[in-house]
């Protein structure tokens, strides 16, 4: 296998592109996962009903659902408060 990653290396370049840093020039992750596991979920049908839903559910354009959200100080801030005075960007994530 390294010597298939040489390969690409050397192939990019030859053609002026030069592949991310480290192993398997930026795709090492690759490496930790379970290819049949990984088909299976992206071809599950739960999969496919989230991405078929997903265009119809929040279309470019409309207008930011009214949330209540928490702070990571403890306050408690409604989105619908933003509207017409300030801009507003909200930043999501998760721990796991």
């Amino acid at each position: 296998m390294k010597v298939f990653w040489k390969l690409v290396k050397r192939a990019f370049q030859l053609v002026g592109i030069h592949p991310p840093p480290g192993p398997a020039g930026g795709l090492w992750s690759w490496q930790y996962l379970d290819i049949v596991k990984t088909a299976r979920m992206v071809m599950s049908k739960r999969v496919k009903v989230t991405y078929q839903a997903f265009p119809d559910q929040h279309p470019p354009g409309s207008e930011f659902p009214q949330i209540a959200l928490q702070t990571t100080d403890g306050q408690t801030i409604d989105t619908r408060s933003f509207l017409g005075r300030k801009h507003f960007v909200l930043f999501t994530g998760a721990i796991t």
